[in-house]
Order: structure tokens, then C-alpha cells, then sequence
């Protein structure tokens, strides 16, 4: 960015535009006054943002920019050139000057207020007591990008105020994080802090950007002990509890990693929240094996999350209590049953609540609030409360008001009433530890809760599917395919193999990223990931795993990438979705990146799929149990003009619609049959009751 001005990319100016990115594309070539790209590439060119907003007020009537938009614009621009870090801390203390002076937005000189920013924060995180942390700051933003970016930071506070701006640049950066990075709603966190009960003290072994202690010092907790391994988001965290004076209380926050070198005495807090980091391998097992914290049991190398349960159970005081946010195969995977038993009849546990999917933001899957206890005598264990909180209509996300005002009255119930705690059938259920060990140990709440009874709300719900499946029945019709007819636009030139393809620039192909040992010094993260299977069997991302976080090695999946499983009993192919974007290709997918003006990718998706003898069933080698090895370089496509290739494509796209429909009419089937099931054995548990 030589020039200092922020850029922006085609996805942005159609986020921008409130359009598809596909507009963006035709304005590009209809209107030879679009502004043209100054950075970039050829694939992914880059823009002035100033130019793009003056072009937009022109033809598309376009009000002008919001300034928060703008300041994440003006951030975003700097990736090339500036550490992520660097530039929000310099941002974050910009902002929190100005909300603690508002008369520095009158300022004249946005740089020289970013400096005195930061030398403000610094100082004030001496007088807290954090000397060590203000040590650790990333370093200034440079003189090249300080402008644009102060300049931006200050029309933001000017229009939303300084707090409120801050809080709009966080939701961007959590929308920019891959899914499964460690962020946890205000409702939740909250909720998080209820559970734990009272006391001053509170610890977060894991803080990230400090959500749980922000939840904390709204509940007018004192002490705040938080530590985490990421620098850079120790020092947002601490930037948060400033924006809510809540640092100069007593917190304490730490750069290290808690598992290798804990920070703070062990029983020093009166209570412990915790949003761990989910399936590490390289959370030092093998250094760890001997550590005092396994009480109850050395976690397995692949038992990260039981790890860190032990961990914040050494960090609270006896009888206080502990709420950890759990993925939900540590309530049921077989290498983790012997620590659960040992927690179980330790009287550790005092509930399970199981969330609904994607309440938890970036996470597609059911996490679990596990509410515990560090035991402070010994006595007969209380019964364990079991929550399930998803809905049972599969796909609905229930609000967030509703989740946590449910869980609320539950635990307020068992609270009153351990031991007579009435059961909610479908919901809540409290169990005494002996009916929870068997020999699985599963402490997922499903598998532990009565069938909810038959209610007029369940026949409402039956009708909706009956009625939702009939509609599906009548698109499905619509989408029939049609024996195609597609006027030939010429013969082909030949045949080529997608090797031939990549070699000549017009595609790229990613073979499935080997796995990586657990010694290798390479940056990991949690995030989704698209697996073989998911392409075959035409579902969503279905997982969340780690990976390596190297943007060069292994970038993230894009919207028109086509995703080939490497094992499956065809060649499969599918194009990547707005919903598959942003997550990574897992063990056995090969990523094919297409460059559209030379190859569309539906056109290759269509191709690569088909069975015809002329076409790719050959291009494979056998493998066992009637699979087949793929191999996409070795995959061929007739040599067409881009024109008639979109042709093709269009017709490949329809037959891709038909088969979405087919895979959920069937699933919206199976939940119809699934429920007239469980309602014909309810009307004879009805009567069973009742005689």
C-alpha cells in the first residue's frame, strides 16, 4: 500500500453495495469507468476505496461508507504490510484516549493523538500493575499507515462513540476468524458467571480476548486473574476490561501458556471460567505426563479438553466451582471414560448443559457447559443435573434469550432441590452418579433424558413437517432434470487433464495437506473443516479440527473452489458455497482453483463427476472395498471456448440443485417418519399412564 490509502476487494465492495460479488464482477466489464485495480492480483485484484465509494454514489446511488466500515476497511488493508496486531492494538488505544478524552476528537493531528494513545495505554497498564504486560505491546503502528488508520479510527468515534466503534472493529475481527477460534457471546459468558455462583475471585486459565472476564466485571466481580498464550489477544482483552474500567480493580493478566507454565497459585480463585482451545495434539503430553493437576488421571495426547478441566479444578479454591465450555465427544469418547469416572465419583460434576448447534459463535456443533466442583471434604456426591437445550426441530437455532432464560430456571430448581429435582422430560434430568457409571460413562445429556410426552405442540410440529415436506415434494418436481439439449457451439479442441490445466496457469490444484507431527513448530488453529465425506455425502462442513493456520500453505477454502474427494466409490466433485468459504480442506480433499476467465468451474465439476467410458471412471485406480483413488491431474475435459464451457456449467448447476433438494427432501422425510414413529409409541404411553 504505497500510497497509504485503504483498498478493498470485490467481496468487500459487494459487501459494501449490499450485492452478490458476481455484481461486482459485471459492473467491472459493463461500465469502463469502474474504478481499475491498484494492488492486487490478476485473480484478486484490489481497489481505492475512495474511488470505489465516488463510483458508487454515481451509478448506484450508494449513501456514502459507514465510518466503522470504513475503519475495519482501513485495518483490513494493512494485512500485507502490518501485523494484525500491531494494528488493532494502535486502533483499540486511539479509541479507548477517546473515550476517556472525547475532547481529542477535535484534534487536528490524528497521528500525533495515536501515539499519545499509546503511550497513554502503556502507562496506565504500569499503574495497574501490569508492568509485564505493558512490556509485551505490539509494536506502533508505522509512520507510512499511521494516517489513514487514525484518520479512519477517529470518524468512527465521531459517529458511533469510541466504545461502540471499538465493539463494531471486535465483531468484524469475529467474523474474520475461522470457525471454531475461541470467541463466546455476551449471553453466553454471562450465563457462564451465573452458573459459577459467587465469589470475588474469578480466573480464566485460557482468556483470549478477555469475554469471560468482561462477563465478570459486569457482574461486579473484584479480582480478575486471566492468562493466555496469544499476546496479541491478552492485549485486546485488556484493552475490553479498560473500555469498562475494570482494570484497575485488581485484574491480573498474563502471556503464557497455562497447561506449560500456569500463572497463578494453585486454589487461588474462588471460581474458574474457561473456553478452552478444542482437540489439540501439541499441548504437551509427553512434558506433562508426571504434572501434580492429573488427580484424576493423566489425559490421553488426544484429551486435550480433559486436560484442561484438571487444570482449572487445581486453579479454584476447595468447594469453589468451575465452568469449562466443552466440545461434545468429551462427555462420550471411549479414551476419556476413565477420567470421567474418577470425576463422577470424586463428586466433581454438578452439571451437564448441552447448547444448541451454532449458538456458540463459529461452532456448528452442540458444545456442552460442564459446571463443576473441586470437592472440599469428602461426603456423598450430589446428583448430576443434565440439560439439553437444542431444539427438537433439527436446523432451528432457538435465540439466545430463550437458551439462557431456560437454563437459567432449571439450575435455579436444582439448586433448590438437589435431590428432588422433578424432571423435565426431553430437557432436564437429575441422575445420581451411580446410574451415570456404566460401563461408556456418556455423559451426553440426550442419552440420559426421557422422551418428551405427546403435546399439542408436538402435533403442531408434525403438521409444519408434513406440510414444509409437501412444499419440498412440489420444488423436487420443479427440478426435475430434462433431457438436456444444448446446441453444440463447435467441436472440441481436443481433450486436456486437469495436470495439463495447472501447468499452464488455468488451474491450481491442492492435494490433501499431509498430517503434520505434533513436534513441528507450525502456528495451529480450530477451525472448520471440510472433509471427503462431507463432499460425498452433500452435507455442510461437519467438523471442527486443527489446523495448520499458515495462509501460504494452506490457505482457507474460497466460494468456486471444486472440492474432490480423494477416495470415493465415483469421482465426486462439488463447488464450494458461500457456507463451505472460510473453512479448510480436511485429510483425503483435493482443492482445484480455477481462473474463470479460462476454465469455468462448474463446467469442471460436471465433467470431473461423470461416468461415461470416455471420460474420468478411467482416469482413477482401484482401490479396496470398491472404492476408487482420484487422482484430478489425471482427470480430462474437452477443450471449449469459456462461453460454451458456462453453457455446460449452467446445466451441471441445475442437475447440482436437483440433487441438494433430493438430500434434504430425504432427510425432511426421515424426521416426518422418525416423529410419526415416536407419536404412535407415545398414544400407548399415554394410555399406559393413564389406566
Amino acid at each position: 500500500m504505497g500510497t497509504g490509502e485503504v483498498e478493498v476487494s470485490s467481496a468487500d465492495i459487494a459487501r459494501i453495495a449490499g450485492v452478490k460479488p458476481t455484481a461486482v464482477s459485471n459492473w467491472r466489464r459493463r461500465h469502463d469507468d469502474f474504478p481499475k485495480p491498484v494492488g492486487g492480483t490478476d485473480r484478486s485484484p484490489r481497489f481505492d476505496l475512495g474511488q470505489v465509494e465516488e463510483w458508487l454514489s454515481t451509478h448506484r446511488q450508494v449513501p456514502g461508507i459507514d465510518p466503522d466500515q470504513r475503519l475495519w476497511q482501513a485495518l483490513d488493508s494493512l494485512r500485507a504490510s502490518v501485523p494484525a496486531d500491531t494494528a488493532l492494538a494502535g486502533v483499540g488505544a486511539l479509541l479507548l484516549h477517546l473515550h476517556r478524552e472525547p475532547g481529542g476528537l477535535d484534534t487536528g493531528d490524528p497521528v500525533s493523538l495515536l501515539r499519545r494513545a499509546d503511550r497513554a495505554f502503556e502507562d496506565s497498564l504500569r499503574r495497574a500493575g501490569l508492568a509485564a504486560l505493558a512490556d509485551q505491546r505490539p509494536e506502533p503502528v508505522p509512520d507510512a499507515h499511521a494516517a489513514v488508520l487514525a484518520d479512519a479510527a477517529v470518524r468512527a468515534a465521531r459517529q458511533s462513540g469510541p466504545r461502540a466503534a471499538f465493539g463494531h472493529l471486535l465483531g468484524h475481527l469475529d467474523q474474520r476468524a475461522p470457525s471454531g477460534s475461541h470467541t463466546v457471546p455476551p449471553e453466553l459468558a454471562d450465563l457462564m458467571v451465573r452458573l459459577a455462583g459467587t465469589g470475588d475471585t474469578v480466573a480464566d486459565p485460557a482468556c483470549g480476548r478477555g469475554e469471560l472476564l468482561l462477563a465478570a466485571a459486569r457482574d461486579g466481580r473484584r479480582a480478575l486473574l486471566g492468562q493466555d498464550r496469544d499476546p496479541a489477544s491478552v492485549w485486546l482483552g485488556a484493552l475490553r476490561l479498560a473500555f469498562a474500567d475494570a482494570l484497575s480493580g485488581g485484574a491480573d493478566l498474563r502471556v503464557a501458556d497455562a497447561l506449560r507454565s500456569p500463572a497463578f497459585a494453585e486454589g487461588g480463585a474462588d471460581t474458574v471460567l474457561c473456553a478452552p482451545p478444542f482437540g489439540e495434539r501439541n499441548w504437551g503430553a509427553e512434558e506433562l505426563a508426571d504434572d501434580a493437576r492429573w488427580t484424576h488421571g493423566v489425559p490421553p495426547r488426544l484429551e486435550s479438553d480433559l486436560a484442561w478441566v484438571q487444570h482449572c479444578l487445581s486453579q479454584v479454591r476447595p468447594g469453589g466451582c468451575a465452568v469449562v465450555l466443552m466440545p461434545p465427544g468429551a462427555a462420550q469418547r471411549p479414551s476419556g471414560r476413565r477420567i470421567r469416572r474418577s470425576l463422577l465419583r470424586a463428586g466433581v460434576f454438578r452439571a451437564v448443559v448441552s447448547l444448541p448447534p451454532g449458538f456458540a459463535a463459529h461452532y456448528a456443533v452442540p458444545l456442552q457447559l460442564w459446571v463443576l466442583r473441586r470437592p472440599d471434604r469428602d461426603g456423598v456426591p450430589a446428583p448430576v443435573l443434565l440439560v439439553d437445550t437444542a431444539p427438537h426441530e433439527p436446523g432451528q437455532v432457538p435465540a439466545a434469550a430463550h437458551v439462557v432464560d431456560l437454563v437459567d430456571r432449571v439450575w435455579e430448581g436444582y439448586l433448590a432441590a438437589p435431590d428432588g429435582f422433578a424432571e423435565q422430560p426431553g430437557t432436564a434430568r437429575a441422575l445420581e452418579v451411580a446410574d451415570l457409571m456404566d460401563e461408556d460413562v456418556d455423559l451426553t445429556p440426550r442419552r440420559h433424558l426421557p422422551l418428551p410426552r405427546t403435546s399439542a405442540g408436538d402435533l403442531e410440529l408434525f403438521a409444519e413437517r408434513r406440510r414444509r415436506l409437501e412444499g419440498a415434494l412440489r420444488a423436487l418436481r420443479t427440478l426435475l432434470p430434462e433431457a438436456p439439449r444444448i446446441e453444440p457451439g463447435g467441436d472440441p479442441a481436443g481433450i486436456v487433464t486437469l495436470g495439463e490445466l495447472a501447468r499452464a496457469g488455468s488451474v491450481t490444484i491442492r492435494r490433501p495437506a499431509p498430517r503434520r507431527s505434533a513436534e513441528e513448530a507450525v502456528p495451529r488453529i480450530s477451525a472448520r473443516v471440510v472433509t471427503g465425506e462431507d463432499v460425498v455425502r452433500g452435507t455442510a462442513p461437519s467438523r471442527a479440527d486443527e489446523v495448520d493456520a499458515d495462509p501460504m500453505r494452506n490457505p482457507p477454502i474460497q466460494e468456486g473452489d471444486v472440492l474432490v474427494p480423494a477416495v470415493a466409490r465415483r469421482p465426486v466433485a462439488r463447488v464450494a458455497t458461500a457456507g463451505d468459504a472460510g473453512a479448510y480442506p480436511g485429510g483425503g480433499l483435493y482443492v482445484v482453483r480455477t481462473n474463470p476467465a479460462a476454465v469455468d468451474p462448474w463446467f469442471l465439476a460436471g465433467f470431473v463427476t461423470s461416468s461415461g467410458e470416455t471420460q474420468n471412471i478411467a482416469r482413477v485406480s482401484s482401490s479396496m472395498r470398491g472404492q476408487l483413488r482420484v487422482d484430478p491431474a489425471r482427470m480430462r475435459l474437452p477443450v471449449l471456448p469459456v462461453e460454451e464451457q458456462r453453457r455446460y456449467g449452467e446445466l451441471f448447476r441445475q442437475v447440482s440443485r436437483f440433487r441438494e433438494a433430493l438430500l434434504e427432501f430425504q432427510e425432511w422425510g426421515g424426521e416426518l417418519a422418525d416423529q410419526a414413529v415416536d407419536l404412535i409409541a407415545g398414544q400407548w404411553e399415554t394410555t399406559d399412564r393413564t389406566s
